[in-house]
């Protein structure tokens, strides 16, 4: 019997003993850069009882994956397809074992450079719709935050706000109704600061159907972002096709005779007058916001969008009548008036935004009114 238990014990000290030289092997081989070998016995060691728990087995493991993925031969990346995340999952084990922190000082820096590999692939797994191997990396990802020790990971963009965000995206993408709305409800909880949010649920609200759902959303988004224009676009477009724009100029009117001063409200006033064909309203708002703010970019454009669309009318007007109509100069003075209104709002947002689109409106606007030298700026 004591010959049995002495053999038992000898078997046990053997195995661990082999698993402990496990551990020295991966880190000679990782030494001499035998990573075929080093990763074998990483692996070996991973799974024993008697090593799986050491804080030392996991550095050095996590060494070995970050060894594979950061070498530059193609053939040595290829030995295993997830090293990146097998590295941060080691590290992360590491911290997790490492109750003393013996570990921190050697795991604290490698740990951000492992993790914005492991992003980088989370975005390319989402790109090619592996979403299911994303979605570990963002588990990854947020397991790893407690151990930046000195926010390296939180300013490569990676925070658990920002995981939110990547995975919302994520769901979006892949089309998951469900983990969408669950998520854009979490990032709207904290009140996170992204109008893509609002406008994501606005759409698949509308996909849906669903009108009270996307008009709920609107307003929440507004809340945060008032002039957001796909935001307000899109509620034009709702209360248009419901017949109540009325209901939603009223709203509007009620907000500004308490906020009288807001000139996103009159902004938004005048875009729904502008909606709605309602020139002269719309004009009078449009001027009202950049009293209130002399550089509201938006209202500027607008403005000047508004006399554009004024200009083309008169025109459109002037080539339909007949040759030497005596209302020939009347129609080509208003058309030419409203253009020339157009290009001093247009070429002010030009000025702010540089926005190419704007641009290619000036030119042919200069051209038109005979101001060749003016129309050089924007070739």
């Amino acid at each position: 019997m004591k010959k049995t238990i002495l053999a038992f014990t000898l078997l046990i000290s053997t195995i661990t003993f082999s698993q402990s030289i496990q551990v020295q092997n991966m880190v000679s081989y990782l030494r001499n850069k035998d990573l075929v070998k080093a990763k074998a016995a990483a692996d070996a060691a991973a799974v024993h009882e008697s090593t799986k728990s050491s804080a030392k087995m996991w550095l050095y493991r996590g060494n070995v994956y970050r060894a594979i993925f950061f070498d530059t031969s193609s053939t040595i990346r290829k030995i295993d397809s997830e090293s990146e995340e097998k590295a941060l999952e080691a590290y992360i084990n590491c911290m997790k074992n490492d109750k003393d922190l013996v570990y921190k000082d050697e795991v604290k820096n490698i740990l951000i450079d492992v993790a914005a590999a492991v992003s980088n692939k989370a975005n390319s797994y989402s790109r090619n719709k592996e979403f299911d191997k994303a979605l570990v990396c963002y588990d990854l990802l947020e397991a790893s935050l407690p151990y930046d020790f000195e926010g390296g990971i939180k300013r490569k963009n990676i925070s658990k706000e920002k995981l939110m965000e990547y995975k919302f995206n994520m769901y979006q993408y892949a089309g998951n109704k469900e983990k969408t709305k669950e998520y854009a409800d979490k990032l709207i909880a904290i009140k996170y600061k992204d109008p893509k949010i609002y406008t994501g649920m606005v759409a698949l609200s509308l996909n849906n159907k669903d009108t009270a759902t996307a008009l709920s959303y609107i307003e929440q988004g507004k809340a945060m972002f008032e002039d957001n224009m796909e935001l307000i676009t899109t509620e034009l477009d709702i209360y248009i096709k419901r017949g109540k724009t009325d209901e939603l100029r009223d709203k509007l009117k009620a907000a500004i005779d308490v906020s009288p001063d807001n000139e996103i409200l009159h902004f938004i006033l005048g875009f729904v007058y502008q909606g709605t064909k309602h020139f002269e309203d719309s004009e009078k708002e449009y001027l009202k916001a950049i009293e209130l703010k002399s550089d509201y970019e938006r209202a500027i454009y607008n403005l000047g969008a508004l006399y554009y669309s004024g200009g083309k009318e008169w025109n459109e007007k002037l080539n339909s009548l007949p040759p030497k109509d005596p209302k020939t100069k009347e129609y080509e003075t208003k058309s030419n008036d409203y253009f020339k209104k157009a290009v001093s709002y247009l070429e002010t947002s030009f000025e702010i935004t540089k926005d190419p689109q704007t641009k290619k409106i000036l030119r042919p606007l200069c051209i038109r009114l005979g101001e060749t030298a003016k129309a050089e700026k924007y070739k």
